[in-house]
This record gives structure tokens, sequence and C-alpha cells, in this order.
């Protein structure tokens, strides 16, 4: 089973750039108001979005944390369970430190 997509989150240089943009409309001078309107009526919606999945990002991070303390707190007293256990909640939080260094490499621009 392939591991869930993570939703695409803007570089820093990407959002500072679009921002900036959004702050500077005059940089379109000799633009067509209608071309002008809509790149920034894109761009803002590209910053809006951006913010969205990062929020999701950390919101799902979050939540596999929770269930984690939740499954840890809950560890039957024979160790051979606690060990089983302790090893599927150590390939998930492998799992979740994979997907978070994808989520920052590709916020980064790497």
């Amino acid at each position: 089973m392939a591991p869930p997509s993570t939703p695409s989150v803007l570089s820093d240089g990407d959002r500072q750039r679009l921002e900036a943009m959004l702050r500077n409309p005059q940089m379109f001078a000799g633009t067509p108001q209608a071309i002008v309107d809509e790149t920034l009526k894109r761009a803002a919606q590209v910053l809006e979005q951006s913010k969205a999945n990062e929020q999701a990002i950390r919101k799902a991070a979050e939540q596999s944390e929770e269930a984690v303390r939740k499954a840890l707190s809950g560890t039957p007293d024979e160790s051979a369970d606690r060990a089983q256990l302790k090893r599927e909640v150590d390939r998930e939080i492998q799992k979740l430190i994979a997907q978070i260094e994808a989520a920052l490499a590709k916020s980064a621009g790497f």
C-alpha cells in the first residue's frame, strides 16, 4: 500500500515572492489590468491553499502522535505483547518522521 500523498506546501522563498507580489502590484506596470488582476487573484489562492495544506499536515501529525500516545498508555503488562506493541509504534513513528521530513524538504524546495 502506497503512503498517502502529502499536500503541496510552498517553499519559504516562493511564499515570500508571492507575498511581495501581492503587496507590490506596481511590479506589473505596463501589463494589461485583466492579466494583473488574474495573476494577483491566483497568487492569493495559491498562498491560501499552501497555508491550509501546511495546517492539515501539522494536524495529521498531531493526531498520529496522539494515537501513538494512546496506544502506549494502554500497553498490556505481558512483556511479549509490550515488545510487539513497541515495534508497531516504532514503525509508525518512523513513517511519521519520513512524512514530516518529506513535507519539510518539499517546503524548503529541495
